[in-house]
């Protein structure tokens, strides 16, 4: 009597060399990973007080808190606002993709420098804040110091002894009525 073995499926097998290489490149590429990561925290902890800060992005205005926000330089020429008192916003760093640690900045947050002039250059306002958030920075000017007419306004970052370089300026207007 002849006994019979049944093999697997093809289909059960396949899925098992499937698993066994996924669990390869895993074992494979996670220490390259970490390598890297470590790397990277390394010259980021040599780099000391002489690095230099990210420049602000994408900075915009709005007319208020409810009011959504026109950003500098877009296609359809500079920012027009309908309020004495607009706010005036960036982003400081990009957001960490899903999945990655932030890392930890000691100290206090980070200062945030507003500067808003007039067109031909007259300074209206200085102002520094410390962000209440990593990632982005708003002011929002008091009424009553812009009137109609042209301004511009940029931003950057102050961490300790380092800065970020200004933001390009923002033109923008005020029309109230």
């Amino acid at each position: 009597m002849r006994v019979r073995t049944q093999q697997p499926r093809k289909g059960v097998r396949r899925a098992v060399i499937a698993l066994v290489t996924i669990c390869a490149v895993g074992a494979v590429a996670t220490p390259i990973a970490f390598a890297v990561a470590s790397a990277d925290r390394a010259t980021a902890a040599s780099a000391g007080d002489d690095r230099l800060l990210p420049t602000p992005e994408a900075p915009r205005i709005s007319d208020g808190s409810y009011a959504g926000f026109q950003f500098c330089g877009g296609p359809a020429g500079d920012p027009v606002v309908t309020t004495g008192s607009p706010t005036l916003a960036a982003t400081l760093e990009s957001v960490a993709p899903p999945g990655t640690v932030e890392p930890v900045r000691p100290g206090p947050r980070r200062k945030v420098a507003f500067e808003v002039d007039t067109t031909a250059g007259r300074p209206v306002l200085h102002r520094q804040l410390t962000s209440d958030t990593s990632h982005d920075a708003a002011l929002q000017l008091p009424e009553g110091t812009l009137a109609d007419g042209a301004y511009r306004w940029r931003v950057r970052v102050k961490d300790g002894n380092t800065s970020s370089a200004w933001t390009a300026w923002c033109s923008f207007t005020v029309k109230r009525g």
